[in-house]
Protein backbone atom coordinates (compact mmCIF):
# COMPACT_ATOMS: atom_id res chain seq x y z
CA UNK A 1 0.00 0.00 0.00
CA UNK A 2 3.03 2.33 -0.11
CA UNK A 3 3.14 5.11 -2.69
CA UNK A 4 5.73 5.10 -5.42
CA UNK A 5 6.96 1.50 -5.68
CA UNK A 6 5.73 -1.45 -7.72
CA UNK A 7 3.57 -4.05 -5.96
CA UNK A 8 6.00 -6.82 -6.91
CA UNK A 9 9.23 -5.02 -6.03
CA UNK A 10 11.66 -7.03 -3.88
CA UNK A 11 13.02 -5.41 -0.72
CA UNK A 12 15.59 -7.96 0.47
CA UNK A 13 18.32 -9.80 -1.39
CA UNK A 14 18.70 -13.58 -1.10
CA UNK A 15 21.76 -13.07 1.15
CA UNK A 16 19.81 -10.85 3.52
CA UNK A 17 16.89 -13.27 3.64
CA UNK A 18 19.17 -16.25 4.24
CA UNK A 19 20.84 -14.43 7.13
CA UNK A 20 17.43 -13.64 8.65
CA UNK A 21 16.29 -17.25 8.37
CA UNK A 22 19.57 -18.63 9.72
CA UNK A 23 19.43 -16.36 12.77
CA UNK A 24 15.80 -17.27 13.43
CA UNK A 25 16.57 -20.97 13.13
CA UNK A 26 19.30 -20.66 15.76
CA UNK A 27 16.54 -19.61 18.15
CA UNK A 28 14.23 -22.36 16.87
CA UNK A 29 11.92 -19.72 15.40
CA UNK A 30 10.05 -19.84 12.12
CA UNK A 31 10.07 -17.06 9.52
CA UNK A 32 6.99 -15.84 7.67
CA UNK A 33 7.66 -13.76 4.57
CA UNK A 34 5.27 -10.98 3.55
CA UNK A 35 5.56 -11.40 -0.20
CA UNK A 36 3.28 -10.36 -3.03
CA UNK A 37 5.76 -10.37 -5.93
CA UNK A 38 6.86 -13.40 -7.91
CA UNK A 39 10.58 -12.84 -7.45
CA UNK A 40 10.29 -12.04 -3.76
CA UNK A 41 8.35 -15.24 -3.17
CA UNK A 42 11.06 -17.32 -4.83
CA UNK A 43 13.90 -15.58 -2.98
CA UNK A 44 12.16 -16.14 0.35
CA UNK A 45 11.44 -19.79 -0.40
CA UNK A 46 15.06 -20.39 -1.43
CA UNK A 47 16.17 -18.75 1.82
CA UNK A 48 14.12 -21.24 3.82
CA UNK A 49 11.12 -19.34 5.17
CA UNK A 50 8.32 -21.41 6.65
CA UNK A 51 5.49 -19.54 4.97
CA UNK A 52 4.62 -16.99 2.34
CA UNK A 53 1.94 -14.54 3.45
CA UNK A 54 -0.20 -13.21 0.57
CA UNK A 55 1.70 -14.72 -2.40
CA UNK A 56 -0.47 -12.69 -4.78
CA UNK A 57 1.70 -13.14 -7.88
CA UNK A 58 2.77 -16.73 -7.30
CA UNK A 59 3.61 -18.56 -10.53
CA UNK A 60 4.04 -22.25 -11.42
CA UNK A 61 7.79 -22.25 -10.77
CA UNK A 62 7.34 -20.64 -7.37
CA UNK A 63 4.54 -23.04 -6.46
CA UNK A 64 6.68 -26.06 -7.36
CA UNK A 65 9.51 -24.66 -5.20
CA UNK A 66 7.12 -24.24 -2.28
CA UNK A 67 5.71 -27.74 -2.67
CA UNK A 68 9.21 -29.27 -2.86
CA UNK A 69 10.32 -27.48 0.32
CA UNK A 70 7.05 -27.78 2.25
CA UNK A 71 6.68 -24.00 2.37
CA UNK A 72 3.16 -22.98 3.33
CA UNK A 73 1.04 -20.41 1.52
CA UNK A 74 -1.15 -18.21 3.73
CA UNK A 75 -3.35 -16.53 1.11
CA UNK A 76 -4.92 -13.78 3.32
CA UNK A 77 -7.80 -13.33 0.88
CA UNK A 78 -9.75 -11.31 3.44
CA UNK A 79 -7.12 -8.59 3.30
CA UNK A 80 -7.06 -8.70 -0.48
CA UNK A 81 -10.85 -8.38 -0.62
CA UNK A 82 -10.73 -5.41 1.76
CA UNK A 83 -8.24 -3.43 -0.31
CA UNK A 84 -10.01 -4.39 -3.54
CA UNK A 85 -13.28 -2.94 -2.17
CA UNK A 86 -11.40 0.17 -1.00
CA UNK A 87 -10.00 0.65 -4.49
CA UNK A 88 -13.33 0.15 -6.23
CA UNK A 89 -15.13 2.53 -3.84
CA UNK A 90 -12.54 5.28 -4.21
CA UNK A 91 -11.16 5.08 -0.68
CA UNK A 92 -7.84 4.13 -2.27
CA UNK A 93 -6.80 6.27 -5.20
CA UNK A 94 -4.08 6.45 -7.84
CA UNK A 95 -1.21 4.00 -7.65
CA UNK A 96 -2.46 2.49 -4.38
CA UNK A 97 -5.77 1.62 -6.03
CA UNK A 98 -4.04 0.19 -9.11
CA UNK A 99 -1.83 -2.03 -6.93
CA UNK A 100 -4.78 -3.19 -4.82
CA UNK A 101 -6.75 -4.26 -7.89
CA UNK A 102 -3.73 -6.01 -9.40
CA UNK A 103 -3.00 -7.90 -6.18
CA UNK A 104 -6.65 -8.96 -5.84
CA UNK A 105 -6.75 -10.33 -9.37
CA UNK A 106 -3.43 -12.10 -8.83
CA UNK A 107 -4.43 -13.61 -5.49
CA UNK A 108 -7.45 -15.38 -6.97
CA UNK A 109 -5.19 -17.09 -9.49
CA UNK A 110 -2.33 -17.70 -7.05
CA UNK A 111 -4.36 -19.93 -4.75
CA UNK A 112 -5.48 -22.01 -7.74
CA UNK A 113 -1.86 -22.40 -8.88
CA UNK A 114 -0.81 -23.37 -5.35
CA UNK A 115 -3.53 -26.01 -5.06
CA UNK A 116 -2.72 -27.45 -8.49
CA UNK A 117 0.90 -27.88 -7.39
CA UNK A 118 0.08 -29.34 -3.94
CA UNK A 119 1.44 -26.40 -1.93
CA UNK A 120 0.45 -26.77 1.75
CA UNK A 121 -2.09 -24.11 2.77
CA UNK A 122 -2.71 -22.49 6.15
CA UNK A 123 -5.43 -19.97 6.88
CA UNK A 124 -4.58 -16.42 7.86
CA UNK A 125 -6.37 -13.11 7.39
CA UNK A 126 -3.80 -10.33 7.86
CA UNK A 127 -6.28 -9.00 10.44
CA UNK A 128 -5.96 -5.27 10.86
CA UNK A 129 -6.30 -4.66 7.14
CA UNK A 130 -9.84 -5.97 7.53
CA UNK A 131 -11.84 -5.96 10.74
CA UNK A 132 -10.72 -8.08 13.69
CA UNK A 133 -13.12 -10.83 14.65
CA UNK A 134 -14.11 -11.69 11.07
CA UNK A 135 -11.52 -14.44 10.63
CA UNK A 136 -14.03 -17.06 9.51
CA UNK A 137 -14.84 -15.01 6.39
CA UNK A 138 -11.51 -16.24 5.01
CA UNK A 139 -12.87 -19.74 4.51
CA UNK A 140 -15.70 -18.86 2.09
CA UNK A 141 -13.18 -16.81 0.10
CA UNK A 142 -10.81 -19.79 -0.08
CA UNK A 143 -13.67 -21.86 -1.48
CA UNK A 144 -15.19 -19.25 -3.82
CA UNK A 145 -12.05 -17.51 -5.09
CA UNK A 146 -9.53 -20.32 -5.00
CA UNK A 147 -11.74 -23.32 -5.66
CA UNK A 148 -10.87 -25.15 -2.44
CA UNK A 149 -13.23 -27.82 -1.24
CA UNK A 150 -14.98 -26.80 2.03
CA UNK A 151 -13.26 -29.58 4.01
CA UNK A 152 -9.85 -28.54 2.65
CA UNK A 153 -10.48 -24.94 3.68
CA UNK A 154 -11.49 -26.07 7.17
CA UNK A 155 -8.38 -28.25 7.36
CA UNK A 156 -6.21 -25.30 6.34
CA UNK A 157 -7.69 -23.35 9.27
CA UNK A 158 -7.10 -26.17 11.75
CA UNK A 159 -4.37 -28.70 11.01
CA UNK A 160 -2.78 -26.48 8.37
CA UNK A 161 -2.20 -23.69 10.84
CA UNK A 162 -1.14 -26.13 13.55
CA UNK A 163 1.45 -27.81 11.34
CA UNK A 164 2.83 -24.49 10.11
CA UNK A 165 3.32 -23.30 13.69
CA UNK A 166 4.78 -26.65 14.78
CA UNK A 167 1.90 -27.13 17.22
CA UNK A 168 0.18 -30.07 15.54
CA UNK A 169 0.85 -32.37 18.49
CA UNK A 170 -1.16 -30.02 20.73
CA UNK A 171 -3.86 -28.47 18.55
CA UNK A 172 -5.49 -28.71 15.13
CA UNK A 173 -7.72 -31.77 15.48
CA UNK A 174 -10.15 -33.27 17.97
CA UNK A 175 -7.78 -35.90 19.29
CA UNK A 176 -7.12 -37.39 22.72
CA UNK A 177 -4.25 -35.57 24.41
CA UNK A 178 -4.68 -32.28 22.54
CA UNK A 179 -6.11 -29.03 23.88
CA UNK A 180 -9.91 -29.09 23.53
CA UNK A 181 -10.21 -26.05 21.27
CA UNK A 182 -13.52 -26.58 19.48
CA UNK A 183 -16.12 -24.47 17.70
CA UNK A 184 -19.54 -25.51 16.45
CA UNK A 185 -21.95 -23.98 13.95
CA UNK A 186 -25.70 -24.43 13.48
CA UNK A 187 -25.63 -26.49 10.26
CA UNK A 188 -23.23 -28.49 8.08
CA UNK A 189 -20.36 -26.29 6.83
CA UNK A 190 -19.57 -28.80 4.09
CA UNK A 191 -22.97 -27.98 2.60
CA UNK A 192 -22.67 -24.21 3.17
CA UNK A 193 -19.22 -22.88 4.08
CA UNK A 194 -20.75 -19.49 5.00
CA UNK A 195 -22.26 -20.99 8.16
CA UNK A 196 -18.76 -20.87 9.68
CA UNK A 197 -19.25 -17.11 9.99
CA UNK A 198 -22.00 -17.82 12.56
CA UNK A 199 -20.24 -19.71 15.35
CA UNK A 200 -22.66 -20.80 18.08
CA UNK A 201 -20.32 -22.72 20.42
CA UNK A 202 -16.75 -22.05 21.51
CA UNK A 203 -14.58 -24.20 23.77
CA UNK A 204 -10.98 -23.24 24.57
CA UNK A 205 -8.75 -25.77 26.34
CA UNK A 206 -11.81 -27.58 27.62
CA UNK A 207 -13.57 -24.49 28.95
CA UNK A 208 -16.83 -23.42 27.29
CA UNK A 209 -16.87 -19.69 26.50
CA UNK A 210 -19.94 -19.53 24.26
CA UNK A 211 -22.95 -21.75 23.76
CA UNK A 212 -26.45 -21.40 22.29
Amino acid sequence: MSEGDAVGATQYSFEELKALVDEANKLERKVAAHAHGTEGIKLAVKAGVSSIEHGSFLDEEGAKMMADRGTYLVPTLSAVETVEKAAKSGVLKGLRAEKALAAAAGARNALKIALANHVPIAMGTDAGVGAHGTNMHELPLMVEWGGMKPLDAITAATMGGARLLGWDKRIGSITAGKYADIVAVPTDPLADIHVLEHVSFVMKNGVVYKQP
